[in-house]
């Protein structure tokens, strides 16, 4: 009989089981944090090892918890979870948390709380359930432990990878076909039988008429440059915006000099690099440069 019908536990619960109690050791370890934080703040309290070291346990568990929830959990990680790795990090713990409960109850007993021994003694009861859910964790992970070493993989994490990326087409409810036929192509003639049915194309040019007439719509609006100082009708105004007014050219050179000399009138012309003198000493702008700030 397997060990799984002996225990009358489904292997593919295991993944659950484990996050749900490691959840619950994260809840209760915050709650310890913030009640002992408020022991800290409390007149006549005194701050020892003894209520130190659940404090700290709080912020040691972490990695623990990232380790034994999660690396299962993902293909990529799991690798790492190996199933003698995840039992001894469990009993670790455990022994640390029962420590950690009975360090806070010596620190009761030792009257350290001063006024907030109540909120110190609610420190202890909760310990006392952290303590216990890391058990039952090891427990689990024990568990796990003989279902690696009959089976070869770890119970239920296997199979939590085979349903994600499904194909939608192939999905429970999808009307597609589920066999090897399911992506075969479909023969279908969109076309029309009639090729000189021009409704069925109106976008093919030659719809409209033989290659050796013009259509009228071409001959209409076709560009005839006219010898006018008024801007062509395709020309953009404000490219070249530095050419002289009496350029004519609706098409104008992107290569150009745009400083050019031209006969017509220009709108801004540079100064010549000729008025400026690198050899000139400086000359401040005359101005009263005695007058001070006092």
């Amino acid at each position: 009989m397997a060990l799984s019908e002996r225990l009358n536990l489904n292997p593919d619960n295991v993944p659950n089981i484990k996050l749900g109690l490691h959840a619950a050791q994260v809840v209760l370890a915050l709650v310890i944090f913030i009640l002992e934080i408020i022991v800290f703040r409390a007149e006549d309290s005194k701050l020892n090892g003894n209520n130190g070291w659940p404090f700290g346990l709080c912020f040691l568990s972490i990695p623990a918890w990232v380790y034994l929830a999660l690396a299962p959990r993902y293909e990529r990680t799991r690798r790492a979870a190996n199933a003698n790795v995840m039992l001894v990090v469990d009993a670790i713990f455990t022994i640390f948390w029962l420590s950690a409960f009975a360090s806070q109850a010596a620190y009761n007993t030792a009257n350290s709380c001063g006024k907030a021994c109540k909120v110190s003694k609610a420190v202890v009861g909760i310990a006392f359930f952290e303590t216990f859910a890391w058990i039952l964790s090891t427990l689990v992970s024990t568990y796990t432990l003989r279902y690696y070493q009959q089976n070869g993989d770890l119970p239920g994490y296997e199979k939590m990878g085979s349903h994600q990326n499904i194909d939608p087409d192939k999905a429970a409810f999808s009307m597609a076909p589920h066999d090897e036929e399911a992506y075969a192509p479909i023969n279908m003639d969109d076309h029309h039988d009639d090729h000189d049915d021009h409704s069925s194309r109106p976008y093919d040019p030659d719809a409209f008429g033989s290659l050796g007439s013009r259509p009228n719509y071409e001959t209409e609006t076709s560009y005839t440059p006219h010898h006018t100082s008024s801007p062509a009708p395709h020309e953009n105004p404000f490219d070249n915006s530095y050419r002289t007014h009496g350029s004519v050219s609706p098409h104008p050179d992107p290569f150009s000099n745009a400083y050019a000399t031209h006969t017509g009138p220009q709108i801004y012309a540079p100064p010549a690099a000729d008025d400026y003198d690198d050899g000139r000493p400086v000359q401040f702008p005359t101005a009263n440069y005695d007058r001070t700030l006092h």
